[in-house]
């Protein structure tokens, strides 16, 4: 909550400020949040996926993993705008570090009947890696067999393909960089610890703890496991 607290969902940036951080790690894993802060869709400024940014910030400090999060509201779509300024910092990042690999976190509204959906645009953002990222989830619980937030939605729900001048951070990154990629949409029961004050969404809600604490082992697995990869 400290983290995410940092945040200004609807905050713009201050003259000379970009809407987004990046922090630095130490090892070859990029942590993508884009949408941490409202940002600017279809004529409109379409609402935060909460707790993305902190949870990306608590994953990079506990991990070592180089982290990039909006942090304040956005003229753009850093996620879908091919000339989104969050895309050209993500490109310097990928140029001036050796990375493997970077997992774009989003979220999804708690109605979904699963915790995480992966897109690896049906496996072609990240051949190598896919099969640990589905052994990791299978083994921390995530199935595409289950159910509930202990249900894995494998390319289906949200694949990551983009379409027309859409272009997912995902998908940029592998056919624009040349980089392995894969987006996660984590259900909000397992990333919202409590809506702070701000969120467009003025409605209370709190997420499951016991989730969320598994989540963020489950992310911070994942980015162990693929940063030997």
């Amino acid at each position: 909550m400290a983290l995410e607290s940092e945040t200004g969902y609807q905050t713009d940036p201050a003259p000379g400020e970009d809407s987004f951080l990046v922090i630095p790690g130490n090892l070859p894993v990029l942590l993508s949040a884009p949408h941490g802060a409202a940002h600017w869709r279809n004529e409109r400024y379409k609402e935060e996926d909460e707790y993305t940014s902190g949870l990306a910030r608590l994953i990079g400090e506990s991990t070592g993993a180089h982290v990039i999060c909006v942090h304040r509201r956005s003229s753009t779509d850093p996620n879908m705008d091919v000339d989104a300024p969050y895309k050209a910092a993500l490109k310097e990042i990928v140029r001036l570090r050796n990375l493997r690999i970077v997992l774009d976190i989003h979220g999804c509204k708690p109605e979904n009947g699963f915790g995480i959906a992966l897109g690896t645009m049906k496996g072609a953002s990240c051949p190598r890696h896919r099969p640990v990222i589905l052994q990791i989830l299978n083994k921390q619980g995530f199935l595409e067999s289950s159910a509930g937030l202990a249900g894995l939605n494998v390319d289906k729900k949200y694949p990551a393909m983009g379409e027309d001048s859409r272009e997912p951070v995902t998908r940029f990154v592998w056919e624009k960089l040349g980089l392995s990629a894969a987006q996660f949409e984590v259900n909000a029961h397992l990333r919202v610890v409590q809506r702070l004050p701000g969120a467009t969404m003025p409605e209370p809600f709190a997420g499951d703890p016991e989730g969320i604490l598994h989540m963020i082992a489950t992310l911070a697995a994942l980015v162990k496991a693929l940063a030997v990869i």
